[in-house]
């Protein structure tokens, strides 16, 4: 936006116990940024930092990070309108490997982690919303069935399709599986038991074929049937 504009913070779930004043206040202290859909506001893999608790105010975004471990799974989280992202790193949480793409255009405003820390030292209301959103994340978590492990059938090049295929999550126009980000080929290649080399030959393979295009940092199944066929067909 342009120097000195700002936009409203009503929208935001967890501050909607403060004060219109209050709120104002807020909204002046942050730095509100426009964004088009695709654009990646975070990439921890590039050098970018967390500056400080994003909210969103239109639009959605979508945080991709990594499982760690070896495991080469990536969690997808879709924050949408009157939500937040960044508030962990300023608990001391580590955020390795966070990637943050926009999903749709919207808009954006971020507070400093300083700012952020004495608001919630000050606004009890703001302390209670974030805890009652972490205890909805966590109930729903808990009632989430377990992850499947990793299979170990099939040649390299069919347990690496059959993963993408399980990275992937609907795109915007239903069309297509999108993987918002791609892991890196070693997380890959370690995840379904096969080398670097063969993670990348495999994945030119669908990209030449037509079958998948590259969308730094992720990856567009554009055609899935095909993929799950090569998933039984393949020789690789």
């Amino acid at each position: 936006m342009p120097a000195g504009q700002t936009g409203t913070l009503e929208g935001i779930s967890i501050l909607a116990g403060l004060a219109p004043r209050e709120l104002a206040l807020l909204a002046i202290e942050c730095e509100w940024r426009k964004l088009s859909g695709g654009d990646i506001l975070v990439s921890l893999d590039r050098g970018d930092r967390l500056e400080g608790v994003t909210f969103v105010v239109e639009g959605s975004v979508r945080l991709a990070r990594g499982a760690g471990g070896g495991t080469g799974r990536v969690f997808y989280t879709d924050v949408k309108a009157g939500g937040q992202f960044g508030e962990m790193a300023a608990f001391g949480v580590e955020e390795d490997g966070l990637t943050v793409i926009a999903r749709e255009d919207g808009m954006v405003a971020t507070l400093a982690e300083h700012r952020f820390l004495d608001l919630l030292s000050r606004e009890e209301s703001v302390s209670r919303a974030l805890l009652c959103q972490y205890a909805r994340l966590l109930r729903a978590r808990e009632a989430m069935p377990p992850p499947l492990p990793a299979s170990t059938e099939g040649t390299s090049a069919q347990r690496l399709f059959s993963e993408l295929l399980a990275l992937a999550e609907p795109d915007e126009s239903g069309e297509a599986l999108r993987i918002a980000r791609l892991p890196r080929h070693r997380e890959l290649a370690a995840r379904v038991d096969t080398t670097e080399e063969a993670v990348a030959r495999a994945i030119a393979e669908i990209v030449r074929e037509g079958i998948a295009i590259r969308d730094y940092p992720g990856l567009v199944i554009r055609d899935e049937a095909r993929l799950r066929a090569k998933c039984d067909q393949s020789d690789a």
